[in-house]
């Protein structure tokens, strides 16, 4: 554990098991900032899963925000959702999670991911301030969406020099963040492929968007200009890869390469892939501008500023001839290096 913890620089790894609580906060760094990143709430095969995802995600959540100029370290929990075919008082399951971010005295301030909701946020507040997305702050999913529309512009200017409504989009996920940016890519013009493990998800962007919809299986490969991974991460393999048909990766899930490799595959295919804590960072430029009362302005701008830093990010990756993702690494970790 500790060597897994040198590798990736984590400071520290927090576990808590209560009755039907089995929970991780992994806190990667506070040098910018007390750590700030969403509680995911989804079933693990196994708790060695869970932990690598925890640690995983509080590293992107250090280069998110060190990338996009907020004064946050990165942090993340998970809670094991029980199994499907068990019962459990999720009221008690959040509350019970609120005491062990509070135990932690303000290091690391927990927020909406996949599998939570502004409700569970407001059941963890009754027991602890360190939250950034109860109903008093709002969800930070449309913030999430028009950064990632913002970069998906960016990459469009950058690599293809054409105007949205002639691109056909790829959608894998059409959770809070992915049917709103679905919705805006829609009102620009962009002919959208969508695809969730939801069918109820998929017909309603059917309906309501004119969406042509296809099987999860199938999302992936389609013919488009831009593909975005929109579920959870790990879906970009080398095997993926070798049958994309797509020219941009652009979405909002975390972690969407498999390992490393993969952003070095996609880089010599002369697939643009946008580095995705860079591209989603905006739901946490907001969470973060709320909980600190700073006004809503701030972080509009911000979110907007999200396209001079990726133009700024492909034009480096072109000169340098060094993969976007690489890059940004390097930025972030400089950033961090340098406080």
């Amino acid at each position: 554990m500790f060597e897994l913890m040198k590798n990736t620089a984590l400071q520290e790894l927090h576990f808590r098991c209560n009755g039907d609580l089995q929970a991780i906060i992994a806190i990667h760094s506070t040098a910018l900032g007390p750590a700030l990143g969403g509680c995911r709430f989804v079933e693990y095969e196994d708790s060695a899963s869970a932990v690598k995802d925890a640690m995983r995600l509080a590293t992107g959540m250090s280069y998110k925000a060190a990338m996009a100029g907020v004064s946050h370290g990165g942090g993340k929990s998970v809670i094991m959702k029980p199994k499907a075919t068990k019962g459990f008082n999720r009221q008690q399951l959040f509350e019970m999670f609120g005491e062990f971010v509070n135990e932690l005295g303000g290091r690391y301030i927990t927020a909406m991911d996949s599998g939570t909701e502004v409700t569970d946020m407001d059941r963890i507040k009754k027991i602890t301030p360190f939250v950034a997305s109860s109903s008093d702050i709002g969800d930070p999913s449309p913030y999430t969406a028009q950064g990632v529309v913002q970069g998906i512009k960016a990459a469009v200017d950058s690599k293809l020099k054409k105007p949205i409504e002639e691109l056909t989009i790829a959608i894998q996920g059409l959770g809070h963040v992915g049917f709103a940016m679905a919705k805006t890519l829609n009102d620009l013009g962009a002919s959208l492929i969508v695809s969730d493990v939801d069918s109820e998800k998929t017909q309603k962007a059917v309906d309501e968007l004119g969406a042509k919809a296809v099987s999860k299986e199938e999302i992936l490969f389609q013919k488009c200009d831009i593909l975005a991974p929109c579920g959870l991460g790990g879906v970009l393999t080398e095997t993926v890869v070798s049958r994309l048909n797509c020219e941009i990766i652009a979405g909002c899930a975390n972690n969407q390469l498999d390992t490393p490799q993969v952003g070095e595959t996609l880089f010599k295919k002369n697939i643009l892939y946008v580095p995705d804590y860079v591209i989603n960072s905006g739901g946490l430029i907001f969470a973060s501008c709320r909980y600190h009362q700073h006004p809503d302005s701030e972080a509009i701008t911000k979110i907007d500023h999200l396209y001079e830093t990726l133009t700024e990010l492909f034009l480096r990756s072109s000169k340098e001839r060094v993969p976007p993702k690489v890059l940004a690494d390097q930025i972030a970790e400089e950033k961090l290096r340098n406080v």
